[in-house]
Parts: structure tokens; C-alpha cells; sequence
């Protein structure tokens, strides 16, 4: 009978120390620390992530792992260039809109709980570094393949604005590829490789740009002349075209032309705003004069004074004609049709607004009608040039 005490005492004391161990992993207060024994900082990148739901929590514990590895990226490599050579502000290399973002792939969520004092789930994620970086490096072997496609293609290629487009889709290549290069070099404990520079292929999209995609803007008012109205749109159209890395030019090669006209409502449309009523319609043809496309549209803007009613009236041509014009002019030279990012220019044919583009003299024109004559007679027939 002696024993079995003893033999209880021996399986207390057993299950004592196995709690105890079981109970120290518990009291760990992961939810404030950010770390876990069972994932150590050398195999492991760990963060927090807050919410009110577990995906949310989550979510931002995903976000959280991507700016430690932005911030560490950052502070020990950085590849930036401005352009120079071009009358313009902003680089081909932010034209091109590279927006490439290595997704983090093996993730773990071993640790989710409510925090009452925070009001708000936590959640636990921990990066595997040596599966991330096997990852990264099997992309990186097939960015580089594709690199050498897409230089390939541009060797033969003759035509001028597929050049282009394959110019800017192997600096995208090649920014993708330095952005894994860089992220799995700092998970590695490595150093980035300077093989993927874009600097000569910027310049070269720059020489490119300034040769074949040459633009020059051409717009009249109802009366076949040039007013404030024309020559706000036309600037707004040249200045976002610039911002595009595209050189404006006298004989560009990419011609804009096009009618915009308004016209005052009367007072008695409303009594308390002014109200102008509004048309334009643009023509995109492109260097061979085969048309890209063309944007038509009636509308009518109003303000409490007539200065504020023609800036609405201006602001709302830009929205809503000078922007897709402008983006689908330059999807025309970066993407391929068929990429999802590539916007198509709409067209017009047989539309009301089609016909207008004759632009006949209207009543209440002040010029000269041999002035009217000798403007529509050049412009008519630079359009049938």
C-alpha cells in the first residue's frame, strides 16, 4: 500500500513539470512582444497584425511583413534615376507606371487571439526566409528568361512604336526582376546584384520617344479659330502628353486635332447659376495617319459667376476627354493590345459629333470671313494630308 502513494507522487510531480512546460509556452505574451520561441528571428521575419476580425488582424500583419521589408530594402539599396534630355519632369521610367511588388508567399499565422485591452484581434505571422528567398530566386530565373525574349524581339523588330513597346516592357522586366533581386539578397543576408540597371534602356526609350512618338496639338472653335478655350485644352493635352515622356513639336508625328467650342445657356436656364453649355471632339491619328481614335461629347457646366463656370466648364473637358486621350495615346506606345492595361481610343464614326468636326462657320462669329476662310481651308486640308 506504501507504493502507491509513492507512485502518485511520482506521476504528480510527472504531469507538474509537463504542464509547466506547456504553460510557459502559453505565458509567453506573443500579442506584445511580436515573437514566439518556436520561430526564431534566424529562419524567421515575425510581425503583428491588429483588426476586428482574424482575416483583417491578418491582413495587416501581411502589410506589416512587407514594410519591414520595404524599410530594409531602403535603408541598404536604392535604384533611383532621374531622366534628363526631355522637356519634362518626371522620368520614361515613372511613365511607364512600374508598379511591381514581390508577393510574400510563405506565410504562417500559427498565433490569433481577441485582446480586450486593445479591443481588437492580433494576429501572429511569421515568414519562412530560406523557402522565401528558394522562391524569389526561381522568379528571378524566369524574369531573366524572359528578358532575353523580349530583347530578342526588339532586335528584329522594325517597327518603330513596337520597339517602343518592347523598350518599355523590358524596363519593366528588369525593375521587377531588381525588386525580387534586392528582397531575397536582404532575406538572405546577401548583397544586390547591379545587373538589372535600366539606365541604358531608359535612355535608349528617351532617343526612341523623341524620334517616332513626336505629337503636336491642332484645335479650333466652332468658328474654325483658336480662343481661351482652345488654347487651355490644347495646353492641358501638350502638358499631360509631356508628362508622358512624349515631345510636342510643330510636324509631330502623333497629331491631335479636334473642335472645342462653348456657348452661355441665358439666365433664364437658371436664375441663381450660369450655365455654359459645352462640345468637343478630338481625332488621335498616329504617325503612319491611320486614326487611333476619337472622343466626342456634349455637356453643359455650370458656376455662380461665369469665370467659375467656364473653369468648370474647363475642368470637365479635361476629365472627361483630355485624360482618356492621353491614356490611351501612351497605352498605345508602352503596352501591347490584348494587355490589361492597354486603353483602347474610342471611335465615332457616324456620330452627330462627327459631323461637326467640318467645322462650318456658326452665327455670332466676330472674325473676318476671308480670316475664317484661309484657317479652314489650312486646316481641312492638313486633315486630308
Amino acid at each position: 500500500m506504501s507504493r502507491i502513494p509513492l507512485l502518485l507522487r511520482i506521476m504528480l510531480v510527472a504531469l507538474v513539470l509537463l504542464s509547466g512546460r506547456g504553460t510557459g509556452q502559453a505565458s509567453e505574451k506573443w500579442w506584445e512582444t511580436g515573437h514566439l520561441s518556436d520561430y526564431p528571428s534566424k529562419r524567421y521575419m515575425t510581425a503583428l497584425g491588429y483588426g476586428q476580425s482574424v482575416r483583417s488582424a491578418q491582413s495587416d500583419a501581411v502589410r506589416s511583413l512587407s514594410q519591414q521589408l520595404s524599410s530594409r530594402i531602403g535603408s541598404s539599396y536604392t535604384q533611383n534615376r532621374e531622366s534628363s534630355g526631355m522637356t519634362t519632369h518626371r522620368s520614361v521610367q515613372d511613365v511607364i507606371r512600374i508598379r511591381t511588388k514581390a508577393r510574400l508567399v510563405h506565410i504562417l499565422f500559427p498565433r490569433t487571439r481577441w485582446v480586450g485591452k486593445q479591443n481588437s484581434y492580433v494576429a501572429f505571422a511569421a515568414l519562412d526566409i530560406a523557402k522565401e528567398t528558394r522562391y524569389m530566386r526561381g522568379r528571378l530565373r524566369n524574369i531573366r528568361r524572359n528578358i532575353r525574349s523580349l530583347g530578342s524581339s526588339y532586335d528584329t523588330a522594325s517597327d518603330p512604336l513596337r520597339r517602343i513597346r518592347l523598350l518599355s516592357e523590358i524596363i519593366r522586366a528588369k525593375e521587377k526582376a531588381a525588386l525580387y533581386d534586392r528582397e531575397q539578397a536582404i532575406l538572405s543576408g546577401g548583397s544586390p546584384s547591379s545587373r538589372f540597371d535600366v539606365s541604358r534602356d531608359i535612355s535608349r526609350l528617351e532617343r526612341r520617344l523623341a524620334k517616332d512618338a513626336t505629337f503636336q496639338v491642332a484645335l479650333v472653335n466652332r468658328c474654325g479659330l483658336q480662343d481661351d478655350l482652345t488654347r487651355t485644352v490644347s495646353h492641358h493635352i501638350t502638358q499631360s502628353l509631356t508628362r508622358e515622356g512624349l515631345v510636342g513639336a510643330p510636324d509631330g508625328k502623333i497629331r491631335i486635332t479636334g473642335q472645342v467650342s462653348s456657348r452661355p445657356m441665358g439666365r433664364h436656364f437658371s436664375r441663381r447659376y450660369v450655365y455654359y453649355g459645352y462640345h468637343y471632339h478630338f481625332t488621335v491619328r498616329g504617325p503612319g495617319g491611320q486614326t487611333w481614335g476619337e472622343i466626342a461629347r456634349d455637356g453643359k457646366a455650370a458656376g455662380l459667376t461665369k469665370g467659375q463656370a467656364r473653369m468648370m466648364l474647363t475642368r470637365r473637358v479635361s476629365r472627361e476627354g483630355v485624360r482618356p486621350l492621353v491614356r490611351g495615346i501612351a497605352s498605345r506606345l508602352f503596352y501591347e493590345k490584348g494587355s490589361h492595361r492597354f486603353v483602347a481610343l474610342p471611335t465615332g464614326k457616324g456620330s452627330p459629333s462627327n459631323r461637326r468636326e467640318k467645322f462650318a462657320p456658326a452665327a455670332g462669329c466676330s472674325a473676318s470671313t476671308s480670316g475664317q476662310v484661309r484657317t479652314l481651308s489650312r486646316l481641312q486640308g492638313e486633315r486630308h494630308a
